[in-house]
């Protein structure tokens, strides 16, 4: 298969990714058929997409025209045979779990055609483990980031049988059609990059929170002052060149510097999970926002992405100032 071959795709499950991933397929020109096994959940898909493409038409970032055709180019169905049918690729994002995807797996395999691609959206699991073997040479992981019809990134990471047309396929898809930045990890590590990297942090966050020593809301200030822009020019490792790696060595090396313990269930967090506060989806987590509907609380968010997104697109490659 080749690039220009690929015209129908498949997302499967239509809860928190599936919305934004069959969007961006859309606005790209391909036709996309989505399902999930609730009817209620392809109805707020529906609605999802449409709110996202009229903050993109506020924001001038997609015209009208562009938005309807998007809009007539995404089927539903509650038939997973039906979506897979003719797909060239099909993108799995249902919940995480193992024996759930597993099944989605199975059904995959029985009702695709032979050769069409595969991509997990999954965050952490190794679905290679899941996958039909007779399926693993199309099959890797593509995670997408929420939301992901803005967050640019996409971790892709290879199977431990994944084709090289596979994986030149889907950089190219992401690259060159989608526009997007996808990154390569050669092998399977739980959580991927990013998510190991966010775990390491929220250790820290919960502890300074569970401790007293500063407030939500000053602790994302503080970050967003600081390592946040920062990091936008130099990543996480250039960091260290214009610190001086002997500099970190020594801090890495402080007596006085203590790490927090491991700590998997912070009262920061369950404290809140405790009262059913679970974020933005139930009006209050760390902050508070039941005075606003969610479209409007996500609304809100996404216009001050698409602002940052904006304004930072030169720091977007590899290296900049080498």
């Amino acid at each position: 298969m080749q690039i220009s071959d690929i015209k129908n795709i498949a997302i499967i499950g239509l809860g928190t990714m599936g919305p934004g991933i069959a969007q961006a397929f859309a606005l790209a020109g391909y036709r996309v058929r989505g399902y999930d096994s609730s009817p209620a959940a392809s109805e707020t898909c529906q609605r999802i997409i449409e709110a996202n493409l009229k903050t993109l038409n506020s924001f001038g970032t997609v015209d009208p025209e562009a938005s309807r055709m998007a809009l007539t180019s995404i089927d539903y169905t509650d038939n997973l045979a039906t979506a897979a049918a003719d797909a060239h690729i099909i993108i799995e994002a249902v919940t995480e779990n193992r024996d759930v995807k597993r099944s989605v797996y199975e059904q995959i395999d029985h009702f695709a055609p032979a050769g069409s691609l595969i991509w997990s959206n999954t965050s952490t699991l190794n679905i290679f483990e899941l996958m039909p073997e007779v399926r693993l040479a199309d099959t890797l992981i593509a995670h997408w980031f929420a939301p992901p019809h803005i967050i640019p990134l996409v971790e892709v990471v290879k199977g431990p049988g994944s084709s090289p047309l596979t994986v030149e396929l889907t950089l190219e898809m992401l690259r060159s059609r989608l526009s997007k930045i996808p990154i390569v990890i050669e092998k399977y590590v739980p959580g991927f990059i990013i998510n190991r990297i966010l775990r390491n942090l929220g250790r820290e966050a919960f502890f300074l929170l569970d401790g007293g020593y500063i407030s939500p809301e000053d602790l994302d200030l503080a970050v967003k002052a600081s390592i946040a822009p920062r990091m936008m020019v130099l990543g996480l490792i250039q960091r260290y060149d214009f610190t001086g790696l002997d500099l970190s060595a020594r801090n890495l090396l402080d007596p006085n510097f203590f790490d927090p313990p491991t700590d998997n269930r912070p009262k920061a967090l369950h404290s809140k999970i405790d009262q059913g506060h679970l974020g933005v989806k139930t009006g209050r987590g760390f902050y508070d926002y039941s005075d606003r509907d969610l479209p409007d609380v996500l609304k809100d968010r996404d216009h001050s992405l698409l602002r940052v997104m904006e304004s930072l697109s030169f720091c977007l490659t590899k290296n900049r100032l080498v």
